[in-house]
């Protein structure tokens, strides 16, 4: 029955809980601004700009898709972006105004809210401070869901048009609460790779940045990342010996500063492969062969035309064409809430001062190679010198150094200490690596210093990496290269369904200047510019980008794309790098 009823949600099927509901007028995209409320002032929040003021923020970089109060007249197609702001609109609901006691029923003809069904006993308990498990709150709402699509069906709404949406208010901020330690790193390093500020919302819709979470799939983190792609960006697990023979286990995808940059990288590569950031967020979540099929359902379309964009393709996927390119695709409801769900979530904090000092300043160490070191040996001066340290919000209720060290690194799963007394089961030892992998840690700014004071030689100070309001600054005008002017246009270009081999063989020779440049310039900037053009090449060299690529010159043959001329040879191979030999140019 409700294989036609498009829903977001989590949970399974419970006896039914009473609730009430009532039924609401019409609420547009301007309401939904204008019911926020004062709640997700942060109290940690320091003096400066409103996030909705940076340049960042989604409404100036990616307008007009996220800016409601621009005028349509001049949009390439107003009736779709109006429908795509509709779409916001029910996010914003969803993840700022309705709490997790809430259902909104929404004709999708109209966009009319059609009733807003709230557990109102459920939501009592909560309030007066009984535990809530929001997994069995989610039961009692699908129980509901049931009886009001049944409602709704009878009185004439066809099933298909009837959009159910859960509120998720509590976990969204209670996912941002999580966040506090993090939040000014995933700013900064969105910033820094050109990303909008939607990129810091994607472990709050995957995971309500809870770290220890698995898909169905096998993706780990709060990012939700496949294993073996962490992997190849240096994120792996492995067993550190212990003073009692014991084994402790090390998962480094459990540590969010050690899976960020690879997760923002990622989504890098995803958005110059497809051309724009909101195709490019919906990549990370569908995967980018989704985005790469939806592309050609968009050139059969009335709307393709020769000014037509990516993120044109996009909004009309999501909204008017949504139909048309879920069926027979794993692009379903999910998929197709995710970029406005990462909004609507952005938005419960939107008016929230931009942390100037980051809450959590660390620095990752290593041991060096044919060294190794105690973690008793380790914690014994930093306990002892009349030096205090500050190691973060999440170790703010630890009592001994012990647990505050565990709460520093997630990611080394170290046993309990109800005495307070380091236990011989959780004295590692630690070293440079194991089989290969790095063994890497954190510890407080100015910790390494102290340990060097008191004799510890065994840390690399080669190795170490500062979190501080210093980290991911932008690149200098000279790491800057033409190279990356160059892969800049490409990148242009494609967002204008560049999707052609002619772009192709250009991508492939920047990926060579890539690699050389990063060969004789290791730098984290050039490193991080191969990882994300070499991400970029192999979407670029998979049969799903040869199919769009074949539809493309099919499309464009029928008309000329503005900006870029045709490809000529569609079917042109394009020349393996091992067979290039193009000199490194100024």
């Amino acid at each position: 029955m409700l294989c036609g009823v498009t829903i977001l949600l989590l949970g399974a099927i419970a006896p039914f809980h009473p609730g009430q509901s009532q039924v609401l007028p019409n609420t547009s995209f301007f309401d939904s601004l204008l019911l926020r409320t004062d709640e997700s002032s942060s109290s940690d929040a320091t003096a400066g700009p409103a996030l909705t003021n940076l340049s960042a923020h989604p409404s100036t970089k990616l307008a007009p898709h996220f800016s409601p109060s621009a005028s349509l007249a001049t949009a390439q197609n107003p009736t779709i972006l109006r429908q795509f702001h509709d779409l916001l609109a029910q996010y914003v609901h969803r993840q700022v105004h309705d709490d997790n006691f809430t259902i909104r029923v929404i004709d999708r003809r109209t966009d009319e809210v059609l009733e807003l069904f709230e557990l109102t006993e459920l939501r009592a308990q909560h309030e007066n401070g009984a535990a809530v498990d929001w997994e069995t709150v989610d039961e009692r709402r699908h129980e509901a869901m049931d009886r009001l699509v049944d409602k709704y069906e009878d009185r004439g709404v066809p099933l298909d048009d009837i959009i159910v949406r859960w509120g998720r208010a509590n976990q969204v901020q209670t996912a941002h609460e999580r966040d506090r330690a993090y939040r000014a790193y995933e700013r900064r390093l969105a910033e820094h790779l050109g990303l909008s500020l939607l990129a810091t919302e994607i472990g709050t819709v995957e995971t309500f940045n809870q770290d220890h979470l698995v898909s169905a799939a096998g993706a780990v983190s709060r990012y939700q990342m496949l294993p073996w792609i962490l992997r190849r960006s240096g994120v792996t697990e492995y067993t550190l010996p212990t003073s009692s023979d014991d084994w402790v286990r090390v998962r480094e995808e459990r540590n969010p500063l050690l899976v960020l940059e690879p997760a923002f990288v990622l989504l890098r590569g995803y958005v110059n492969a497809v051309g724009h950031e909101l195709p490019g967020l919906s990549a990370y979540h569908a995967g980018p062969g989704n985005v790469f099929k939806l592309y050609r359902h968009y050139y059969t379309s009335p709307h393709f035309t020769a000014s037509s964009t990516v993120a044109d393709a996009y909004a009309w996927a999501v909204t008017e064409g949504f139909e048309t390119v879920s069926e027979g695709s794993t692009f379903g409801g999910d998929s197709r809430g995710y970029v406005p769900a990462t909004y609507g979530a952005l938005m419960a904090r939107d008016d929230q001062s931009v942390d100037q000092t980051p809450p959590l300043r660390t620095v990752r160490v290593q041991v060096r190679p044919g060294a190794s070191v105690t973690l008793r040996r380790l914690l014994a001066p930093l306990d002892s010198t009349a030096r205090s340290f500050d190691w973060g919000p999440r170790a703010d209720t630890a009592d001994t150094l012990y647990d505050r060290f565990r709460a520093l690194n997630p990611h080394i799963d170290l046993p309990s200490a109800p005495d307070g007394r380091l236990p011989e089961t959780g004295n590692v030892r630690f070293v440079s690596s194991i089989d290969g992998k790095a063994v890497r840690f954190f510890l407080p700014l100015g910790a390494p210093d102290a340990l060097r004071d008191a004799g510890v030689t065994a840390l690399d100070s080669t190795a170490a990496f500062r979190y501080d309001a210093s980290t991911y600054d932008a690149p200098t005008a000279r790491q800057v290269t033409r190279w990356d002017r160059q892969y800049e246009a490409l990148v242009a270009d494609i967002a204008r369904f560049g999707f052609t081999e002619r772009n192709r063989d250009r991508l492939l020779r920047l990926h060579d200047r890539f690699e050389t440049l990063a060969e004789q310039r290791p730098t984290r900037y050039r490193r991080r510019q191969l990882r994300i053009i070499s991400t970029h090449r192999r979407l670029w060299m998979s049969n799903p980008w040869q199919e769009l690529a074949d539809a493309t010159t099919r499309a464009t043959g029928r008309m000329k794309v503005e900006g870029r001329p045709l490809d000529l040879h569609p079917h042109r191979l394009g020349v393996p790098d091992t067979l290039r030999t193009l000199p490194l140019g100024p």
